[in-house]
C-alpha cells in the first residue's frame, strides 16, 4: 500500500516539529516539507505531489477564503487537514464548502489527530484501491469518515461490559493495518484475550465498521478474519 506524502503548513516552528514528529512515527505517512507562509506552500506544492495538506488557516501571507477556492483550483488532487483556529465562523463555513477532510480547531489532542490520519488512510485507499461497482451503504459509509468523529469517545450505544479503551484500540489496530486478521491475531497485538478481542470484533461488525471474511480450512470450520470496513 502507497505511503501517503503530506505537507506541513503551519508558521508556529514547535507545532511544526510536533506534527512532523507524529506524522513520522505512522508508517503509513511520509512528510515531505515544513513551510511557514503562503508563497512558501504554493511554491513547495508546485514542486512535489502531496496526497495531504495540514494547514493553518491563518499561515502567514495566505488569504484563506480566497486562497482555498485557489489551491483546489491549481491541486484538485489533493487533500486538506485543517489545523486552525475556530474564531471566524464564515472562515469555518468556507473551509468545510471547500470540502477539506476534517477541521481541527486548535488546541487539540494529538490523538485526534493521529485517529483523523487513521481515517484519512481509510478514505484515501478506500476511494483509488476500489475495483469493484459501489453500492449505496459502502459509498455511505466512506463519505462518512469526513463527519463523524474518529472514535468512540462521543457515542452513548457502547454495550455493558465493553470498554471506551479497548474498543478504540481494536478499531485502530484494524485501520492502521489494512489486511484480514482473526481474534486471536487481534488479541495477540492488543495484549488481551482471543475471546475479549472476539467481542469487540463483533460488536464492530454489527456496526458495520468492520466487515468478516471466512477463510475456508482443509478441515473443521472455517476461520473468521476480520478487516475494517471499505479496505
Amino acid at each position: 500500500m502507497r505511503v501517503l506524502k503530506v505537507l506541513i503548513a503551519e508558521a508556529d516552528p514547535l507545532l511544526q516539529k510536533l506534527y512532523s514528529d507524529l506524522i513520522a512515527g505512522e508508517n503509513s505517512y511520509t512528510v515531505l516539507k515544513c513551510v511557514s507562509s503562503g508563497p512558501e506552500m504554493f511554491e513547495a506544492m508546485r514542486c512535489v505531489e502531496a496526497d495531504l495538506v495540514l494547514l493553518d488557516l491563518y499561515l502567514k501571507e495566505f488569504n484563506a477564503l480566497d486562497g482555498l477556492e485557489q489551491l483546489r483550483k491549481e491541486f484538485p488532487s489533493t487533500d486538506y487537514i485543517v489545523a486552525s483556529s475556530g474564531e471566524n465562523p464564515d472562515l469555518v463555513r468556507k473551509a468545510l464548502c471547500q470540502g477539506v477532510f476534517e477541521y481541527l480547531i486548535k488546541p487539540f489532542s494529538f490523538d485526534r489527530l493521529r485517529l483523523t490520519l487513521k481515517n484519512y488512510q481509510v478514505y484515501y485507499h478506500s476511494l483509488t484501491g476500489r475495483t469493484r461497482p459501489w453500492q449505496q451503504e459502502d459509498l455511505d459509509t466512506l463519505l462518512s469518515l469526513k463527519s463523524r468523529s474518529p472514535s468512540w469517545a462521543n457515542n452513548r450505544a457502547i454495550p455493558k461490559g465493553l470498554q471506551l479503551k479497548c474498543l478504540n484500540d481494536v478499531e485502530t489496530f484494524l485501520k492502521s493495518n489494512p489486511d484480514t486478521y482473526s481474534a486471536q491475531e487481534v488479541g495477540d497485538n492488543l495484549g488481551i484475550s482471543r475471546s475479549t478481542a472476539r467481542r469487540y470484533l463483533e460488536f464492530l461488525t454489527m456496526t458495520e465498521r468492520v466487515v468478516v471474511e471466512y477463510a475456508y480450512r482443509r478441515v473443521g470450520r472455517p476461520e473468521k478474519r476480520y478487516r475494517m470496513a471499505l479496505v
